[in-house]
């Protein structure tokens, strides 16, 4: 299983790119990085073209996978199948670098129920019964049949819950108390309240 970091978006609520943020004296996709090599994962970043200068100054060339360019899909999504398509047989473990709340326990119970029950596609958590995509499981068997829709046509949306649709999804709901860590941070003023 490879951890993957997601870093490509274009910040554009924030203005500027959010992996590079500073908090508590750590880079966001430093932050990110830590948490899931702390599951004894090896880590890959995942970023768009215009950030592969500037990402391999802090992280290296070979720690990071470029917007696979062939692909004619954006968001998300186009970071993940770029992801599969360097590490065809490698499950990914990824992670958003705005996640910053996200505790190590939690992902835990990820890879916990990815090895107690591998029949599923994907592994992801549930609040208030909505999905939340990026943090999550997904087996490369699972992104080979997304691959297939995409060269197919069959891949009406492009959205990552419209590809969990198209999976076997374990769900796990996140109880009350752990609401926060999965927020997401979009703008200064979101930040300034951390």
């Amino acid at each position: 299983m490879l951890g993957i970091i997601l870093c490509g978006g274009h910040s554009l609520r924030m203005g500027t790119d959010k992996g590079l943020l500073n908090h508590k004296d750590r880079l966001w996709a430093q932050a990110a990085c830590d948490k899931l090599s702390s599951l004894d994962l090896s880590i890959k970043f995942s970023v768009n073209p215009s950030q592969q200068e500037t990402y391999t100054g802090y992280f290296g060339y070979e720690q990071l996978i470029v917007d696979d360019s062939s692909l004619d899909i954006k968001g998300p999504l186009l970071g993940v199948l770029s992801a599969h398509l360097s590490n065809p047989e490698e499950d990914l473990f990824l992670l958003a670098c705005d996640m910053l709340l996200m505790e190590t326990k939690l992902l835990e119970e990820l890879i916990h129920s990815f090895k107690t029950d591998d029949a599923f596609q994907a592994y992801i958590f549930t609040k208030d019964d909505q999905q939340e995509p990026l943090c999550g499981i997904y087996k490369a068997e699972g992104l080979k049949n997304i691959i297939h829709l995409l060269q197919t046509d069959g891949l009406v949306k492009h959205s990552m819950k419209y590809i969990l649709s198209n999976l076997q999804v374990c769900e796990i709901a996140i109880e009350d108390q752990d609401y926060r860590y999965f927020g997401n941070f979009n703008s200064h003023t979101e930040i300034n309240d951390l």
